[in-house]
């Protein structure tokens, strides 16, 4: 009897694990979050290196990049708690190597920290040196850590997309699609909707990205500015 009530228990984990929540559908979500990360953070990566003009699309796709980096804290997340709660595919699975396992908490609290110090200043609507170090330092922090743990999974990464070519329900399939398209929808609406706030730190009246020219039309234009204005916001008299 347990033999036979065994097999069909280890057939619906198995289907599982392709399936919505199983472990190798959670995996697929996890790459498919990440790799909307990996553009977006190259695309921020573009804005850091000319802050003075690019300042309001740094802000912009930050924004953006809020609902991905949620969907992959989820999912890693949920791998963590399935593991350590004994589910049989995730145990199979087996955890991180040690050192990554020992830094993901830091990396996990710097995403947190660089975000949360990124909304202040745009909610605070002017430059502020304490928040402003606060996000640097986190970000540095941050920047060392991501670096390891794309490294370290990039490869991997590779190894399961070309294992998984062709495989898995496409129930799962769809489903994971529409989460990373939702992700990707919510922050542009996200940035989107806070538009007026990037353009009140600039305290300009209108806000365009240099390539992009994005306006706010409702909005009048001051004359006589330039992009370095954009950067430091001062107080006129």
């Amino acid at each position: 009897m347990t033999e036979l009530t065994d097999v069909p228990a280890s057939a619906r984990e198995r289907r599982r694990a392709t399936g919505l929540d199983g472990a190798e559908g959670n995996e697929l979500l996890t790459i498919g979050a990440a790799t909307v990360l990996t553009i977006l953070l190259l695309a921020e990566g573009v804005t850091i290196l000319n802050m003075r003009g690019l300042l309001g699309a740094h802000m912009f796709i930050g924004l953006m990049l809020i609902p991905p980096v949620l969907l992959k804290l989820g999912s890693t997340g949920y791998r963590f708690a399935r593991y350590y709660t004994g589910s049989a595919v995730y145990r199979a699975k087996g955890p991180p190597e040690l050192p990554l396992r020992v830094l993901a908490p830091i990396l996990v609290a710097t995403t947190v920290m660089v975000f949360a110090t990124g909304v202040w200043l745009l909610l605070l609507g002017h430059h502020s040196d304490q928040v402003l170090m606060l996000h640097k330092v986190a970000f540095i922090i941050w920047g060392g850590l991501f670096g390891v743990h794309f490294l370290a999974y990039a490869p991997r990464v590779g190894r399961s997309l070309i294992d998984r070519t062709g495989t898995g329900t496409r129930a799962g399939g769809r489903f994971r699609g529409a989460l990373i398209v939702s992700a990707i929808a919510a922050g542009l609406a996200l940035g989107l909707s806070l538009l007026s706030l990037i353009g009140g730190w600039h305290g300009r009246h209108e806000f365009r990205f240099r390539d992009a020219a994005v306006t706010v039309p409702s909005l009048r234009v001051s004359r006589g500015g330039s992009a370095e204005n954009y950067a430091t916001p001062r107080s006129r008299g």
